[in-house]
């Protein structure tokens, strides 16, 4: 990425005034289990998105987009969701989650770049509305708590965009330490940290290139279904979410329920002790039992929540077959996106000559690289 100052003055004339820079994120563990105030175990990837802002004397709000090569204006009056601004909306959003909690926000020049892959479950836009957010705090002086802020993030895009990022995708952008897994109670935000420095052991991502949004349709389904369970779970008068309950007890209480709604509730009860094995496997070192961990998850997310497919699945088996990897799932919404894969680094050469028959298989190409955790959000100095 060019550098975001330099780009700032570029495109505006002048200097930014604030300007900061947010990791993505990458679940390790706990897909879908925010939907029930699981848990989530994940860590904050250097793949970054950053967002430059000075202030106006007017009330207009200018954005520019580095990655759409983009502008779009709009003024602090006229901040509502149009479809055809479509990333803008996003920074719109954020602009009104402010104001509504009463930061003096007046007009702004913003500028944003990004190396975040999108809708491949990285949380790209979870790192852009959390780092305007936190840019508008830094220029106002706003006062607000931490996890207040990572609320407005998360209904930025919730107001704008009709989509729940969860609050866990933010608060990892936010709190993220280097060389650190967190461990997030969706319930009550407590966070955790988890020692990740296992070198030769990397994490590496691979991108199916599938197109995540051929998948929306059915996302909404499974969005329905969990609706439909937590409404059963108020029938039965004594359990509130998945949290309180056991697999012996969605199979003897809730026999009404729908069967492939039946096997959505065991991921996500199963997927959260899941979360809890692996946090003590990488606690004493222990990768052999959090690679089959992974596995374990990716053949629920397969076979329980039925949001893989063919791509994804073929990537995790190629992955088990290559010597060297320790572990493989899918990560994110489903239906395309990427694998994360605990692989020894000396055998990424290997895993680059199984991924050659991808192409042929599929009539496209995956992509990968590698992340380590990084720390959250972070202020840019100039020239840095």
């Amino acid at each position: 990425m060019e550098d975001l100052h330099t780009l700032h003055k570029k495109i505006y004339g002048r200097n930014a005034d604030v300007s900061v820079r947010t990791p993505g994120k990458l679940n390790l563990m706990g897909e879908h289990t925010e939907y029930f105030e699981g848990l989530v175990l994940a860590v904050a990837v250097n793949r970054f998105t950053e967002v430059s802002i000075s202030k106006r004397e007017d009330n207009s709000v200018r954005v520019y987009s580095a990655n759409y090569d983009e502008r779009k204006k709009s003024s602090l009056s006229g901040l509502k969701y149009k479809r055809e601004d479509r990333w803008a909306n996003y920074v719109k959003g954020a602009v009104a989650v402010l104001l509504q909690l009463g930061c003096p926000v007046k007009g702004l020049d913003i500028a944003i770049q990004s190396d975040i892959p999108e809708q491949v479950g990285l949380g790209s836009s979870s790192a852009m509305t959390m780092a305007l957010v936190s840019a508008l705090k830094q220029l106002y002086n706003f006062e607000i708590s931490d996890i207040q802020l990572v609320e407005s993030a998360r209904l930025a895009e919730m107001k704008f965009m009709q989509k729940d990022p969860g609050l866990a995708a933010c608060a990892v952008s936010y709190f993220g330490k280097e060389d650190h897994a967190l461990l997030i109670d969706t319930k009550t935000m407590d966070i955790s940290y988890i020692n990740m420095d296992f070198k030769p052991i990397v994490m590496l991502v691979t991108d199916s290139n599938v197109p995540n949004g051929s998948g929306y349709g059915e996302l909404d389904d499974l969005k329905h279904d969990f609706d439909t369970c937590k409404e059963y779970l108020g029938k039965t008068g004594r359990h509130i979410t998945l949290r309180d309950v056991t697999v012996q007890d969605i199979r003897s209480e809730l026999e009404q329920i729908p069967e492939h709604i039946r096997r959505r509730a065991i991921h996500i009860i199963e997927e959260n002790l899941r979360v809890r094995e692996l946090k003590h496997a990488l606690e004493t070192g222990d990768l052999t039992t959090a690679g089959k961990l992974m596995y374990r998850s990716h053949e629920s997310l397969r076979d329980m929540l039925e949001i893989s497919c063919p791509e994804l699945d073929w990537l995790v088996k190629r992955a088990y077959e290559t010597h060297g990897v320790m572990g493989s799932r899918m990560v994110g919404n489903g239906f395309g996106g990427c694998t994360i894969n605990l692989i020894n680094d000396n055998n990424i050469p290997l895993y680059d000559e199984h991924l050659e028959e991808y192409d042929r298989i599929f009539g496209f190409k995956a992509d990968y690289f590698i992340c380590t955790p990084v720390s959250g959000l972070k202020a840019l100095q100039d020239k840095e």
